[in-house]
């Protein structure tokens, strides 16, 4: 039965004054009163309609029985007794309930319904669960799927899950991939806008929404202590790490970690004692690693992968310079690559062009990045197009970022325009590792632990269009800080960036993403925290790679010091 609206009985008439007050509010109570039965009378005549037009699709619907079907036929399923319409001729052997790529649901499924679960396992949902869901999940890491987009309307919102439980649970899409989390005591609205696929394209609203999934398993991939920890992508599911084994004469060992998969098996590369690494992909199948010996001397490897198989080349003396720590490392294109590295105690960064033939590497001559002389192994340097890059690296007396590009013509490394002091740190700035993303060919981003005092974190955002950096923006930000933080910063994609710590209150890793817009404002995600439990606060323990715009492989040294890998999701 459609809703009644109550007719309005107030009558304020502007020529007679005495009653025109108080008509005029007794009108104006009435209206507000008719104002929610109209928005429920107009509830009811959308769902009629809906009706009206489901009955009539299906006036001469037949139950779906496996069989052939012409484009267009109508069957209803006897599992969820909705109304689908065959997309194209063909066999159906499947319940069009659970066939979208072959058949459209018919039946309107309009908002409606709620539901009040209490479960220890994972819920999937259909088109015809309640569009509010009061879930209260009763055990620890369990998930809501969504149901196929195909079988639902577009509209907003879709869905309103409400966590009314003491366990957070996650909301992924129909095939799996991960969309939010749902706190206790939380409600989360999803809204469809696009239904062509059976993920969908899904929005959520929210406050404090968590889109960085850390459901997935860690992978425990040696029984060594793991120090020095670097890692490049070489495929969507594959990346290489490499680091000094601790528990074997701190020699180099590297691995090859696989999403999806298991990985491999770590493998020695050298027989010294090794530290400040650095690791970049230059192909799919082959990467270079450079890392300092006890002297501070600079060496490093090709390293050809065949599955998780890993073959090192000969051994290359980059540097030969005393005293100097830090390594950073990029590949310019799929023959060469930019080392930088400092040459001596308390000297200048220097670098040098790696040329890569087959698996031997030749250096350049040395060429100084900028005449400030750097703070030990604080350094990161990153490719703009391959004849430019942005060095970055803290100053000798102050450890405030410094940042400069550089070109590459051929073989030869030059810096190019000047310095740039972020000389807009506040307080005094640790010395501590930062972190390098460079989002396109006109910015880029640095983040860095700062000063307690005045925040957690700072990001700096810079143009690098010219031949000199120039700042457009800081942003100090609290991410729940309890010790110096030690972070690391990838790209997603041109405005957006992924950025993981160790030194928050979880004393574990924590991460977050940072929205670049077009107008150049920076703007933070909700934290996302524990991602790894009991993490060590020290440079080398943690890094991370994208390995596409919604995965990272983030590697650190556990807690019981082994190397561990965890594949974060991000929601797209």
């Amino acid at each position: 039965m459609v809703a009644t609206i109550d007719p309005i009985t107030a009558d304020p008439n502007s020529g007679d004054p005495q009653t025109f007050e108080a008509q005029a509010d007794l009108a104006w109570d009435q209206l507000r009163t008719r104002i929610e039965q109209m928005n429920a009378q107009a509830e009811d005549i959308a769902a009629l309609a809906a009706d009206v037009e489901a009955d009539a699709a299906s006036a001469a619907a037949a139950k779906w029985v496996s069989g052939s079907y012409t484009e267009g036929d109508i069957a209803w399923s006897p599992t969820d007794y909705c109304n689908y319409r065959c997309k194209t001729t063909g066999s159906r052997t499947i319940d069009p309930a659970s066939d979208p790529t072959n058949w459209r649901l018919l039946t309107k499924t309009g908002p409606g319904g709620a539901d009040v679960t209490s479960s220890a396992v994972d819920i999937t949902m259909s088109a015809t669960s309640g569009r509010l869901q009061n879930i209260a999940m009763t055990a620890s890491g369990k998930k809501t799927t969504l149901p196929s987009a195909t079988t639902i309307d577009e509209g907003s919102p879709v869905f309103v899950f409400v966590n009314t439980g003491q366990y957070r649970y996650a909301v992924h899409r129909y095939g799996g991939a991960f969309l939010f989390y749902v706190n206790p005591g939380q409600t989360v609205a999803a809204m469809c806008s696009d239904n062509s696929t059976g993920a969908g394209t899904w929005h959520v609203s929210g406050q404090g929404v968590d889109q960085v999934y850390s459901g997935n398993s860690a992978e425990v991939i040696n029984a060594n202590d793991s120090r020095y920890i670097a890692v490049a992508m070489l495929t969507s599911t594959k990346a290489i790490c490499c680091f000094r084994n601790t528990g074997v004469s701190s020699y180099l060992y590297a691995v090859i970690i696989n999403y999806g998969s298991a990985s491999g098996t770590q493998t020695a590369i050298n027989a010294e004692a090794s530290s400040d690494i650095s690791v970049a992909a230059q192909a799919s199948n082959q990467a270079t690693v450079v890392y300092k010996i006890s002297t501070g001397a600079t060496k490093g490897y090709v390293l050809d992968i065949s599955g998780n198989n890993i073959t090192p080349g000969a051994v290359a003396t980059i540097d030969t310079a005393t005293g100097g720590s830090g390594t950073a490392l990029t590949a310019l294109s799929s023959t060469q690559l930019l080392c930088l590295y400092q040459g001596s105690s308390a000297n200048t960064p220097k670098e040098r062009v790696l040329d890569i033939s087959g698996s031997a590497i030749t250096a350049s001559a040395e060429v100084a990045a900028d005449a400030t002389n750097c703070a030990g192994g604080y350094m990161r340097v990153g490719k703009v197009s391959s004849t430019k890059a942005l060095v970055c690296f803290r100053n000798n007396t102050g450890n405030k970022i410094q940042a400069r590009l550089q070109s590459v013509s051929v073989s030869t490394p030059a810096p190019t325009g000047s310095v740039r002091d972020f000389s807009l740190m506040p307080g005094t700035s640790p010395v501590l590792s930062f972190g390098l993303a460079i989002l396109s060919a006109t910015r880029a981003l640095v983040v860095t632990g700062i000063d307690r005092t005045y925040g957690d974190i700072m990001a700096v955002l810079l143009d690098i269009s010219g031949t000199s950096p120039v700042i457009l923006r800081y942003q100090a930000l609290r991410v729940g800080g309890v010790t110096s933080i030690e972070l690391n910063v990838v790209k997603l994609n041109d405005n957006t960036a992924y950025v993981s710590w160790l030194g928050g209150g979880s004393l574990g890793a924590d991460g977050l993403m940072l929205r670049i817009t077009s107008d150049d404002n920076i703007v933070p995600l909700p934290i996302a925290d524990k991602l790894e439990s009991s993490v060590e606060v020290s440079n080398g323990y943690l890094d991370i790679v994208a390995l596409d715009s919604t995965h990272i492989m983030q590697v650190c040294r556990n807690s019981s010091t082994y190397l561990s890998a965890k594949t974060i999701e991000l929601a797209a």
